[in-house]
């Protein structure tokens, strides 16, 4: 199974040397609220998540880990 790791979506922005302001005028979101994406507080809407991407050059899955099942 998996889920969103807002730690994929901040290095992707850092390694494409963007601020979280800029991202957020892209995906037309307040710089507060990608941070809370960023930390794993907030998962962003799938509607959000295919902006991101397109925003940073990437795929959606690119911001997707693993997550080992429930035992």
């Amino acid at each position: 199974m998996q889920r969103f790791d807002g730690r994929k979506l901040r290095e992707r922005r850092e390694q494409e040397d963007r601020r979280r302001e800029w991202l957020a005028l892209q995906i037309d979101r307040s710089a507060d609220t990608v941070a809370l994406y960023e930390k794993n507080l907030v998962d962003p809407p799938g509607s959000i998540l295919g902006v991101l991407a397109d925003a940073l050059g990437c795929s959606v899955a690119d911001f997707y880990v693993e997550q080992a099942g429930a035992a």
